[in-house]
């Protein structure tokens, strides 16, 4: 039976206990607030948030210690990482510190000291994680700092002040429990922009030919890419190309043609190969797929070195479950800043 609020011992034996009723116990205390857990009564869950994240930290030895702990392994004292989660060399973890299964830890971030984190979370680089707990399915954005806090979704409480904050800024803290945003079909304004495109840069892709003819090498290799929405042992694949002789995003001229045909979108995830496919392990990394095949991705939006690592994954699925009209736009104009702060490269580098 639903209550509007939490009820007093007296109140609930007034409520609840038929009058005759000989099965309830004759004690005064015959109703109790189970508020603990087994193994700390002496130490209430819920008189403040304070309180909570008290106890929290304080059972994590008995936490890691339960035999039902699959996976769960130790890798320096006070520091336990669950089953199937990935940190990033470059990450520091400072005890006491817990990560949860299927957890991302992106590069140089730092995860404690008193830093819970739940299963199926997302660190993004350079992030900062201490005297906190972090929910599970929660993405954690790019030089975000959650200190003394409780993070869940987009919610942030401050255990201190007992402050609560919705993040609006799904870069800085999210829910990654969302439905991905479905894959979109290309619009003909974007299709028609890329025949443009095609035609104006002609001469550097001429250029490239004409190198390519020098070397005595192929002027384009043809590559294969798993189609969006498709299992992950699926046949559904399909062929593009890039030029051979140059480097940077020159080499992925011939892939206007296949923003041209709808078959790629101007923004979107990079194209994967099936055997990069069958190596996306947990269902946040298989959200790659969801997402339309793009000739630009929010990975080079962010100046990725490699465009599969770990740090390019976590973006690939953000990007599939946030992906919208802004966030292109957002992509597209720091692709375009990052062309206009460097050259394009004419060579390659292999």
């Amino acid at each position: 039976m639903a209550e509007e609020r939490e009820l007093t011992p007296a109140e609930a034996i007034a409520r609840y206990r038929a009058r005759g009723d000989s099965d309830w116990p004759s004690e005064a205390d015959n109703v109790r607030v189970i508020d603990f857990l087994p193994d700390a009564p002496e130490r209430p869950l819920f008189r403040s948030y304070h309180d909570f994240f008290a106890i929290v930290k304080h059972l994590l030895p008995q936490a890691a210690a339960a035999p039902d702990r699959v996976g769960l392994r130790r890798v320096k004292p006070g520091v336990w990482i669950g089953l199937h989660s990935r940190v990033s060399p470059d990450a520091d973890l400072q005890a006491p510190c817990w990560i949860g299964a299927n957890v991302l830890v992106g590069p140089r971030a730092v995860v404690g000291p008193d830093a819970i984190v739940e299963n199926g979370t997302v660190l993004a680089a350079d992030t900062e994680i201490a005297d906190s707990i972090v929910g599970p399915e929660t993405y954690v954005g790019e030089f975000t700092e959650v200190k003394h806090s409780l993070a869940w979704g987009n919610i942030l409480i401050n255990w201190q002040s007992n402050s609560c904050t919705h993040v609006p800024d799904a870069f800085l803290l999210s829910p990654l429990s969302q439905r991905a945003a479905p894959a979109r079909e290309g619009h003909w304004l974007g299709r028609a922009l890329a025949l443009v495109v095609l035609t104006l840069t002609l001469p550097c892709a001429c250029y490239a030919v004409m190198k390519a003819w020098l070397r005595g090498q192929r002027a384009w290799r043809p590559l294969m890419a798993v189609r969006p929405r498709a299992a992950l042992h699926s046949a559904d694949v399909l062929t593009y190309h890039e030029l051979t002789a140059v480097g940077d995003w020159l080499k992925r001229w011939p892939q206007l043609w296949k923003v041209a045909l709808g078959d790629f979108a101007w923004v979107g995830n990079r194209p994967l190969s099936p055997a990069a496919a069958v190596t996306l392990t947990s269902h946040f990394e298989r959200l790659w797929l969801k997402a339309p095949i793009g000739l630009f991705s929010l990975a080079d939006a962010e100046a990725c070195a490699e465009l599969f690592d770990q740090e390019a994954r976590v973006l690939a699925s953000f990007y599939a479950l946030r992906a919208d009209w802004r966030l292109d736009l957002t992509i597209l104009s720091r692709v375009l800043g990052l062309r206009l702060s460097k050259r394009i490269s004419f060579d390659n580098h292999p």
